[in-house]
């Protein structure tokens, strides 16, 4: 059973840039299925809005749809799988998880040691399993902590593509020994029985769909940084976001740099962080 674990819709919104995801779910179990993909985990952020489309769209396409919610816990996220009830956000991950488990899912400590400090870090020893392979995490330092202390601390893992837009489909799978049921897959997780398939998008892929998003969110994002910024950062965030409105043409070969840049800088944060650690 080859799964997807990890998958935003357009329903996924988020508080700086409003759009997250910028496909349906129709589109991406529909894209996941043309790649070969079995089961296909929608999580968006903090609703199910988007579970009876792709619920419909998976029994149309031959899949099988795993009904889930990416959590916003007052620690950071966690990927809950099996569950078709909202889960109230910004709660502790212990209450988190024990609500998960109410509902008979599993609780994922999703990107536990990422960059951007949106996931749970140690506390993900907590949850049932640990996204040991993230997509999105490009520089790579974060998986190698998230591996490393899963594989410390003997927990199980999962990959997930963090998947935003059709295009990011497919870079985070699980080869998991379980039977065609959300149940089966559930379990084998729990048990270990399951096999990290991943591979990096690579960065003019974020790059497209980072420029997309702030495209769709254009108006939001502009009076979100006139409100909260100051001087000069407000003037020099507007002006970059100016450059999203001249995409496609000349100008992506900014953004393309600007990406690559941001990925270094990550690179070398992680790397701190690490020492830091020690």
């Amino acid at each position: 059973m080859l799964a997807e674990l990890h998958c935003h819709t357009n329903c996924s919104k988020d508080r700086k840039i409003r759009v997250e995801g910028v496909n349906s779910a129709e589109e991406i179990v529909k894209t996941a299925v043309q790649k070969g993909i079995d089961a296909i985990a929608i999580t968006d952020h903090d609703t199910v809005k988007a579970h009876s489309v792709a619920k419909s769209a998976a029994k149309k396409h031959g899949a099988l749809f795993i009904p889930g919610i990416e959590v916003s816990t007052s620690a950071g996220h966690i990927v809950a799988l099996g569950v078709e009830e909202m889960i109230r956000p910004d709660l502790s991950v212990d209450e988190t998880l024990d609500i998960i488990h109410e509902q008979g899912g599993i609780g994922i400590a999703s990107h536990p040691f990422d960059v951007r400090r949106e996931g749970i870090g140690k506390q993900c020893i907590k949850c049932d399993a640990i996204e040991a392979f993230n997509a999105l995490n490009l520089e790579r330092l974060s998986n190698w902590r998230a591996v490393r202390f899963a594989r410390n601390n003997r927990k199980p893992v999962t990959a997930g593509s963090d998947t935003h837009s059709t295009k990011m489909i497919g870079y985070g799978l699980n080869k998991i020994r379980a039977d065609d049921s959300v149940d089966s897959i559930i379990n084998a997780i729990k048990k270990g029985k399951n096999t990290i398939v991943g591979s990096y998008p690579d960065v003019s892929v974020i790059q497209k769909w980072s420029t997309q998003r702030l495209q769709l969110s254009y108006e939001s994002t502009r009076n979100y940084i006139i409100k909260n910024y100051k001087w000069p950062k407000k003037q020099i965030s507007l002006r970059m976001l100016s450059f999203v409105k001249k995409s496609p043409g000349n100008i992506d070969y900014v953004l393309l740099t600007m990406a690559y840049l941001g990925v270094g800088f990550a690179f070398v944060y992680n790397l701190g962080q690490q020492f830091m650690d020690l």
